[in-house]
């Protein structure tokens, strides 16, 4: 059975991208920050979950060696920090909590499985964010991040090319998740954004979770793509 671990797997886009996973054959570890809310994802999906945080090394470092050099089909790093703010509140914690999770943490998986994945010839999917081709106000920092994410996505493509691992992403637009309620938007002005956002989307609607986790599972196996940052935006970029 081929094995798959997506971050971040316990909500949203990972949850949805899990279970789809699972209903095509895979055998799927999830992972995420909070012990009840992992428990309960995997215990609802069937599958395993490990706590995990992506910001710490130790915790990126214990999920390596559960995997205990096993075959490793696909990884999506999907476990990210987002949180929009205007740029005189960043602080240095901010930077290093942004950067940890959303940078180093991937990075740094992608490095401790390298042997399980060049063992099964597996597939890497980052998910990324539209906003890194989109400029958002109050989203410089996460912003950044994600561009990052996108650069080391084309540049590994090429390096891990040899070993038969591809490395892609998915950039989503808007897509209706809890992840809206924690970008640290008052509630008052939520809706009101929501709707500002909905009106520049040329499909006139948000994203489902699942559509994005369709176009997730298509990257890890579509054997001749790698390299690629595929928009999953409702049309927005090709405005």
């Amino acid at each position: 059975m081929k094995i798959i671990i997506i971050t971040g797997g316990n909500s949203g886009i990972g949850y949805a991208t899990a279970k789809l996973c699972k209903e095509r054959g895979y055998k799927v570890i999830i992972t995420g920050r909070n012990q009840e809310r992992v428990c309960h994802a995997a215990e609802k999906l069937g599958v395993t979950g490990i706590v995990a945080d992506m910001s710490n090394q130790q915790d990126i470092k214990k999920l390596v060696s559960e995997l205990d050099g096993k075959p490793l089909a696909g990884l999506v790093n999907n476990a990210a920090l987002a949180k929009f703010m205007p740029l005189e509140a960043h602080s240095d914690n901010d930077y290093d909590d942004f950067f940890n999770t959303n940078i180093r943490g991937p990075l740094s998986l992608i490095q401790g499985l390298l042997p399980s994945l060049e063992s099964a010839q597996g597939s890497i999917v980052n998910v990324s964010s539209a906003v890194s081709a989109n400029g958002l106000s109050n989203a410089s920092l996460y912003a950044a991040t994600k561009g990052a994410m996108d650069a080391f996505t084309r540049s590994l493509s090429i390096e891990l090319a040899p070993r038969s691992i591809r490395v892609n992403a998915v950039a989503p637009g808007a897509i209706d998740t809890p992840l809206i309620s924690k970008l640290g938007i008052p509630p008052e002005h939520l809706d009101a954004l929501k709707e500002q956002v909905q009106s520049t989307i040329p499909m006139q609607r948000y994203g489902k979770a699942d559509e994005i986790a369709e176009v997730i599972i298509s990257q890890l196996e579509a054997s001749y793509v790698t390299g690629a940052i595929w928009s999953v935006d409702g049309g927005v970029n090709a405005c």
